[in-house]
């Protein structure tokens, strides 16, 4: 599914969630149209296309067997204003949960939301007549159910939340069978955050029509930051539905507002680059309120307007427009992505929990996950999730979802912390490495995983329950023979730790393999082994594990070049690649034009080197939007810096006489 404009046409989703600056979540009683006409007309005027309103659900529903008719009568006034200034929506309408506050419905009397009879026929009441009373107006892109729903009904059984969304979505669609349908609730599922929830992505996915991205990361890691908006797109994407960015932004009160300009700058175009159908900030307006709540307890909640309470506009709101008429082009002139995936292994226990793992058991899954993300991210590689088919328990023993894992289309895989999988996962890898796939894994203590010491290709002396350290702080790598991107005798370092059972290494006693690279103590570090038509790349060190903590990053980008050698060993002959530490690149091309936009972001916030290398013959620049130098042999180079939190981007066409 792709969102689609009245006439039929892609569009890419740019907008804000909106409460008006004068009243926010009290925009229907303190109700003031003029104020709304001329924030529609500022979204416009910004490059916006749509918009997220709300619905406080306190005031449209006072009584349980009654909608309120004069807030019905101002919803189709608001929706009017819309229409006239062709501005999209996405009516919420469970409202609820807002801005560091619950807000109830008097008539609910403490019963259970999603599992009281009345006041599920209550809410379907609600939401259907609200359904039937605006379904005609044509700038209505869709429905939303709720804002963050987990948070206004607390927790529940599964079963019970996806019994409540299909009966809820299936009565909206009876109404109105063709506008998309998402459930609101933050996206906060176990196949994204690795963290036990009543809501579940593989089950919700069934009905809801696209997935909503809510976040606001708060960090010791700058890397984890700026990559989470990528991230949690590309863990979503996984499950078979469209991924929006719904809800992002930062107060002013938490950062400059240059630095909220470059964040929403990142989230915009991290977010197309990755493939999301849409971003919508948080929020259009500023706030200034002496005692309402939430803002009274929340004050930090009041600067997460992309305009000031004067109506002059913050850097960030001018990122839109520009931002806008990209995103514009590459869906409007029917661009596609080119991409060369490599695979991140998510094991099933990410998400669905197994009985009776061994204790002490690693628990900080989703920043692993996104650490090892976050650096081949810094190798300059398109990431896709390979999530591992949950074994369920409770249903037979059935599998969630069915797995291809083929290595013409996944050629590399990349697994961190080989440790816990399903004996048919196990062999799933293993036959992918005999037909040709490349695997990359690094040790981990304990492991589960039955004879990955002979994928390896190595004897090991690791013991029962007694992890293995080297009495030193830091390890020296040396490099045994010239491969990929390093020459023989390079040296880099790794930081060790001990405290942790998961920070153990792999004692190797002999190995079958060859070994590319090696400690100070001239035990193999690296070493890659040939099996069947396939190579398995293993370190003995649980090098992931080992850089989560660690904030040091210089290291890290030596380590990056070790993905990036594995990763062109894969893939020989491609047309574009990028050299840099922190980048994001995409790469659009018209089919039969051989036309292409490549768009690259400096996830920095440093300057940055940059090196593009169009590797293939007949190419010429059409236009840039920065300064480069290029040199020429049998490719072109382009070198040029980008500042931080800066886009370049280029026009690239092939020519018979270039």
């Amino acid at each position: 599914m792709s969102f689609k404009d009245t006439k039929g046409k892609d569009i890419f989703l740019l907008g804000v969630n909106y409460w008006p600056s004068s009243s926010a979540l009290n925009m229907w009683t303190e109700w003031n149209p003029d104020e709304l006409s001329e924030d529609v007309r500022r979204m416009k005027q910004l490059g916006m296309n749509v918009c997220r309103p709300f619905l406080y659900m306190p005031v449209f529903i006072e009584e349980e067997n009654r909608i309120n008719p004069l807030m019905l009568k101002r919803l189709r006034i608001f929706l009017d204003i819309c229409e006239e200034n062709k501005l999209y929506s996405f009516p919420t309408f469970i409202v609820g949960h807002m801005s560091g506050e619950d807000w109830d419905v008097s008539w609910r009397q403490g019963a259970n939301f999603i599992t009281d009879r009345r006041v599920v026929d209550v809410t379907k009441f609600y939401i259907s007549t609200i359904v039937n009373e605006v379904k005609d107006f044509s700038y209505i892109l869709g429905w939303l159910l709720s804002n963050e729903l987990p948070n206004y009904i607390g927790r529940q059984s599964p079963e019970d939340v996806t019994r409540w969304v299909k009966e809820i979505i299936a009565g909206i669609k009876g109404l109105d069978p063709n506008r998309p349908v998402s459930i609101g609730d933050g996206a906060w599922y176990p196949e994204i955050l690795g963290e036990s929830s009543d809501f579940h992505l593989r089950k919700l996915n069934q009905y809801q029509d696209f997935v909503g991205l809510h976040y606001y990361p708060r960090v010791m890691n700058p890397w984890h930051h700026t990559y989470t908006t990528a991230f949690r797109i590309r863990m979503a994407q996984e499950w078979q539905q469209p991924v929006i960015v719904e809800e992002f932004g930062t107060s002013t009160t938490l950062c400059s507002e240059e630095n909220q300009a470059n964040y929403y700058r990142s989230v915009f175009y991290s977010a197309l680059i990755n493939g999301a159908e849409g971003t919508l900030g948080w929020c259009l307006n500023d706030f200034d309120f002496e005692n309402k709540r939430p803002y009274s307890h929340h004050a930090y909640e009041e600067r997460f307007g992309i305009v000031r309470t004067d109506k002059s506009l913050k850097p960030a709101a001018l990122e839109f427009a520009k931002f806008g008429e990209i995103a514009g082009e590459l869906t409007q002139k029917s661009y596609q992505k080119i991409e060369h995936t490599v695979g991140l292994f998510i094991p099933s226990n990410y998400y669905y929990e197994y009985p009776y793992q061994f204790q002490p058991e690693f628990k900080d899954w989703y920043a692993l996950y996104l650490e090892t993300f976050s650096l081949l991210k810094r190798a300059n590689l398109d990431v896709k999730m390979i999530f591992e088919p949950a074994q369920i328990l409770e249903d037979d023993g059935k599998y969630s979802h069915e797995l291809n894992l083929n290595p013409e289309e996944i050629p590399v895989l990349f697994v961190p912390r080989f440790k816990i999988m399903t004996k048919k996962m196990r062999m799933q890898l293993e036959e992918y490495v005999l037909n040709g796939g490349v695997l990359y894994c690094s040790f981990a203590n304990d492991s589960w995983v039955l004879d990955w010491h002979e994928l390896a290709g190595i004897e090991m002396d690791c013991k029962f329950g007694v992890p293995d350290f080297r009495d030193t702080a830091s390890l020296e790598v040396k490099v045994k023979q010239s491969w990929g991107e390093f020459n023989q005798g390079d040296r880099f370092n790794i930081p060790l730790d001990k405290t942790n059972p998961e920070y153990g290494y792999c004692v190797v006693l002999s190995t079958s393999g060859n070994v590319i690279m090696e400690d100070q103590f001239g035990d193999p570090f690296l070493i890659e082994h040939q099996v069947g038509k396939g190579k398995v790349y293993f370190t003995s060190y649980p090098v992931e594990i080992l850089s989560l903590p660690s904030l040091d990053d210089r290291w890290k980008t030596d380590w990056t070049k070790v993905y990036q050698s594995i990763y062109r060993i894969a893939y020989s002959d491609i047309e574009f690649s990028l050299d840099g530490d922190g980048l994001e690149m995409g790469v659009w091309e018209i089919p039969g034009e051989d036309v292409y936009k490549i768009i690259i972001l400096n996830h920095s916030w440093k300057e940055n080197q940059v090196c593009l290398t169009i590797s293939k013959k007949n190419k010429c620049i059409i236009s840039s939007n920065i300064n480069y130098r290029i040199v020429t042999d049998r490719q072109l180079r382009l070198y040029f810096e980008l500042g931080r939190k800066e886009i370049g981007i280029f026009n690239v066409r092939r020519e018979d006489n270039f």
